[in-house]
């Protein structure tokens, strides 16, 4: 399969997502979700800052039910390289693709990635080896019900599955939950994309000497989830 196939490129191309976004909120000790719609539409060709020919791809978004006006909230690049496709977003560069596409076939995707990229917005800990993530192709060209819509030839890519102390028991304890994935569709593109990454810090507090000592804490959780599926396209 090649690579354009999972994510064609077209001026005037637009895939339109359900958005969920997990936030925590009341500094760290509550989750909200906010719910969206989003519109990626194929903008322009360009060229990037090492002069590679790129698209460039710029995102609306409005309120859940699309009832409110589309208003654009920004522009992210993707571009074909040898053997891959790179997308950056926020000054992030990943390879998302790359050949060959073969189930089990394992890339370091994040490769270009800062270390700790996310800081110090978001001040994790385990943002710390993004850059040693394997990416992973699961099933190829499977029939899968995304949303209200069973879709066929969809190609799974896995970014990381891994939890510590998840389901929580206590939040006096250290636990995270990191989760990416993303799914193509052929000559449909993105249809589907999981993202969470987030941590409770305990943050324990010493007082006192022994034997009269005193350990109190103050957690918070840190981090954030997404999660979209297409719900329309041209």
């Amino acid at each position: 399969m090649k690579i354009d196939e999972l994510l064609p490129l077209q001026t005037g191309k637009y895939i339109t997502y359900r958005l969920d976004s997990l936030v925590f909120t009341n500094s760290g000790k509550a989750e909200e979700t906010h719910r969206y719609r989003v519109k990626h539409l194929v903008e322009r060709q360009s060229t990037d800052n090492q002069n590679r020919p790129t698209w460039v791809v710029a995102t609306y978004i409005t309120d859940s039910l699309g009832i409110g006006p589309w208003v654009q909230n920004g522009t992210y690049t993707i571009t074909p390289v040898d053997k891959g496709l790179e997308v950056t977003e926020n000054n992030l560069r990943v390879l998302r693709l790359k050949l060959p596409v073969k189930e089990g076939f394992l890339w370091k995707g994040n490769s270009y990635l800062p270390d700790r990229p996310f800081n110090p917005e978001f001040p994790l800990s385990i943002d710390a080896n993004m850059d040693l993530w394997e990416f992973k192709y699961g099933t190829l060209n499977a029939s899968e019900k995304i949303g209200a819509n069973t879709i066929p030839d969809v190609t799974t890519v896995l970014h990381i599955d891994s939890a510590e102390n998840v389901p929580m028991r206590t939040d006096t304890s250290f636990a995270s939950r990191e989760l990416s994935l993303e799914k193509y569709a052929k000559n449909v593109g993105l249809v589907y994309k999981e993202f969470i990454l987030w941590e409770n810090q305990p943050n324990p507090r010493t007082t006192g000497t022994a034997p009269n000592v005193v350990v109190t804490y103050n957690p918070v959780r840190i981090g954030f989830g997404i999660k979209m599926w297409m719900i329309d396209k041209n």
